[in-house]
């Protein structure tokens, strides 16, 4: 297996263990994670069902990643703010969280989608 598609696998495995529990079990994820647990979970879980789909895009470009690759720009654009995003909803106390921790998971693949999409350009058709 080539590289890219085993960061594509290692993406889409993140995204299910980090989607899964958190749609199944929300109020264990955000425990784990050091986060409070809102009264109302739809939001969470709504969220949640987004990443899984996510990662069932990543599982798509790691099978063929010359046919999927536009899947990547959604997650450049997904994954590259979630640590700000982190950061603005707990202020400097997240910086040390679990969460924000995880969160550099998400902008190191970010780095890597736009690494690929950068230097593996598609074929123009003559």
């Amino acid at each position: 297996m080539g590289f890219w598609k085993l960061v594509f696998w290692v993406a889409a495995a993140f995204n299910f263990a980090v989607g899964l529990p958190m749609l199944l079990a929300p109020e264990a994820m955000l425990g784990v994670l050091g986060q409070p647990v809102p009264d109302d979970l739809l939001m969470t879980r709504l969220a949640s069902l987004l990443i899984v789909v996510l990662g069932i895009g990543y599982g798509m470009v790691a099978r063929d990643p010359a046919a999927n690759r536009p899947v990547l720009w959604l997650g450049v654009l997904g994954k590259a703010p979630i640590p700000l995003l982190v950061w603005i909803s707990g202020g400097a106390a997240a910086l040390s969280s679990s969460a924000f921790i995880l969160s550099l998971g998400d902008l190191a693949f970010a780095a890597l989608f736009l690494l690929f999409l950068l230097t593996h350009r598609r074929p123009t058709v003559a």
